[in-house]
């Protein structure tokens, strides 16, 4: 055989052993805004595992235009399915002079909120770059939903999360310079890894972030989301403040999630659902309808 011919013998072989997947049926289907991976599984009636499989993936992530191999379509995606995976509205393309706090203030959707619909990394934004400007083109799956940190909740505790509970803050910010400072130390946090049941900086879930960063502060919480729920001071969702500790229920009744607010009706919370922490809205649908109340860990100085 001469040279060429084992070469092209040797591509052969490469491309059958890194082949994302062996169906004979074979699909390609290219990432719009507002795409989950459970949308596109549900649209071709295939499993979200099998999906993951297919493309090498790991976590939950997509990427805008990112094209996956869809592994034996049992179905083609209806018309509705697909009109709902496009965008409402066309794409903003960037110009000159454009920068994500220009976007922030033109369209009233925070810096943070723009990257996390943008899937964006860096601050930098490029000239001609498409962004999706509109929560409606942003479709937010409820089936891959948050989770606490796996105790159950029991009615009783959810009742006195909604109720008027003897309750009281454990602490207090000397200044709000202070609870700046805390809110700055938050931030920091942003990017660590989601574990279920984790409490470092290599995977931590929601409940034992919320606990770490007031440790930073001498306060101690309790360690899970059900003992969380039952100390601090209530506080209703029109009073919350920066440094302020909310509640959720998840779509299982039983469960609950936590974040820390940190203003502007944003929070920032070890999320399941991207497998990190991160800034996530009180008006994004998901946690707009499942908010139970705030809790006020510490308070200022002056309010006593």
């Amino acid at each position: 055989m001469g040279r060429k011919g084992f070469v092209g013998v040797i591509l052969v072989v490469l491309f059958v052993l890194t082949c994302p997947y062996d169906g004979s049926a074979e699909e390609r289907y290219t990432v719009k805004p507002g795409d989950s991976l459970y949308s596109i599984s549900k649209s071709y009636g295939i499993s979200i595992d099998a999906l993951k499989e297919a493309n090498k993936l790991e976590g939950s992530h997509l990427k805008l235009n990112q094209v996956l191999f869809i592994p034996n379509p049992k179905k083609k995606p209806t018309e509705k399915a697909v009109r709902r995976a496009q965008p409402e509205t066309e794409p903003y393309i960037v110009k000159n002079g454009d920068s994500l706090y220009v976007l922030s203030k033109k369209t009233g959707l925070s810096v943070q909120e723009i990257k996390r619909m943008n899937q964006l990394q860096a601050d930098g934004l490029k000239t001609g770059q498409r962004l999706v400007l509109s929560r409606k083109q942003e479709t937010r799956t409820e089936e891959v939903e948050e989770i606490g940190d796996g105790e159950e909740i029991r009615e009783s505790d959810l009742a006195q999360g909604e109720g008027q509970a003897v309750l009281e803050s454990l602490g207090k910010w000397k200044d709000t310079e202070e609870r700046s400072l805390f809110i700055r130390v938050v931030k920091n946090f942003l990017g660590v890894p989601y574990r279920l049941g984790g409490s470092t900086l290599k995977g931590i879930d929601c409940s034992a972030f919320v606990k770490k960063m007031f440790e930073i502060f001498n306060v101690e919480l309790p360690r899970t989301t059900r003992e969380q729920l039952r100390v601090g001071k209530k506080v209703k969702r029109e009073e919350l403040e920066e440094g302020d500790v909310i509640f959720f229920k998840t779509q299982r009744a039983t469960r609950t999630h936590v974040g820390i607010y940190i203003g502007n009706n944003e929070f920032i919370h070890a999320s399941y659902r991207s497998k990190e922490v991160r800034v996530d809205n009180l008006d994004t649908p998901y946690f707009d309808k499942r908010f139970i109340n705030g809790v006020r860990i510490i308070e200022l100085e002056k309010e006593t």
